[in-house]
């Protein structure tokens, strides 16, 4: 049991490394094209942003709680975001906090969390589809059990966020860490490298357990997965590149006026959804491929019984 994590971790690095031959790069391109991701990665963008807002507002309202001003360090959080999400936005959420959150009615708090259920549930079914269809799985689970899944997934969501606040005001708690305890300054150096990696770890987490709920079947749990892994990777390099672009090159202002800034969160939202989407189908490539290597099932698929005595290559789209 003690060399299971180092088995895992090599394991892991394994399919790192053949994620980047031709034949897998060439097997998970056709697997997102003939899932159909990037139409649902239109799916799940539309409906995230319905529920971004409910979202936000929920989020300030259960936040208020325990702090006293919390539209005023979420709307600091959004600010320090410039770089990673484009500026049109961030302008666009700051607005939204500035008019909207400053002021709104307790009373919003029960409808606010009953838009983010409903469309935090509309959004997983995008992901529970690309996913069971990357594994070749039919979805015979009860509405319970998917309204189970969409909660989940909202409360990754939450996590995500944390670990956004977490980078965001992590020199602040460094240097009072520092102040407190009398630590040297290198300790800020070594502070900034473990946010980072915190954050990463914790995006990458969220995408391993959103990975491993999504499917109708049982598969093997792991802490990190390489299409986790590439996913956060490919949402970073995505959002900077996006950033730069409309930032220099883009004229959303210009051709769609005033929703020009709804336009570019939209796209924001649909491109991040579809690296979450693409993670998905390269772990499915890189189990499937392992059964066949090792001649064993990974992949157990959940009937109306949860019986899983199906075959690999047995299910159907």
């Amino acid at each position: 049991m003690a060399l299971q994590p180092m088995l895992d971790l090599r394991e892991f690095f394994s399919d790192l490394r053949s994620i980047l031959g031709p034949g897998v790069l060439r097997q998970v391109y056709r697997k997102v094209l003939d899932d159909d991701c990037p139409g649902l990665a239109g799916q799940l963008a539309y409906f995230t942003l319905f529920s971004l807002f409910p979202f936000l507002l929920s989020l300030v309202a259960l936040a208020g709680l325990v702090i006293d001003d919390p539209a005023t360090l979420l709307k600091t959080l959004t600010e320090r975001m410039q770089g990673f999400l484009p500026s049109d936005a961030v302008g666009l959420l700051e607005g939204y906090i500035d008019l909207t959150l400053s002021n709104a009615d307790p009373s919003v708090l029960v409808f606010a969390v009953l838009a983010t259920f409903w469309s935090g549930w509309a959004a997983a079914d995008a992901i529970v589809k690309v996913v069971n269809r990357a594994y070749e799985l039919q979805e015979t689970r009860p509405w319970w059990k998917l309204w189970g899944i969409s909660v989940l997934m909202v409360l990754g969501f939450v996590l995500v966020v944390a670990s956004l606040a977490f980078v965001v005001f992590g020199p602040e708690v460094g240097a009072y860490l520092q102040g407190l305890i009398g630590l040297p300054e290198v300790f800020l150096t070594l502070w900034d490298v473990l946010r980072w990696a915190g954050a990463f770890l914790a995006v990458s987490l969220a995408h391993a357990l959103l990975y491993y709920v999504a499917p109708n079947a049982v598969v093997p749990f792991k802490w990190i997965t390489p299409g986790g892994f590439v996913a956060t990777v490919l949402i970073l390099v995505a959002s900077i590149g996006l950033n730069l672009w409309v930032t220099n090159l883009g004229r959303y202002d210009q051709v769609y006026g005033q929703v020009g800034a709804i336009m570019v969160l939209m796209l924001w939202l649909y491109i991040t959804g579809l690296m979450v989407l693409i993670g998905a189908e390269i772990n499915a490539v890189l189990t499937r491929a392992a059964e066949q290597r090792k001649d064993i099932t990974l992949v157990r698929p959940q009937g109306p019984e949860d019986q899983g005595d199906t075959q690999p290559n047995s299910t159907t789209k």
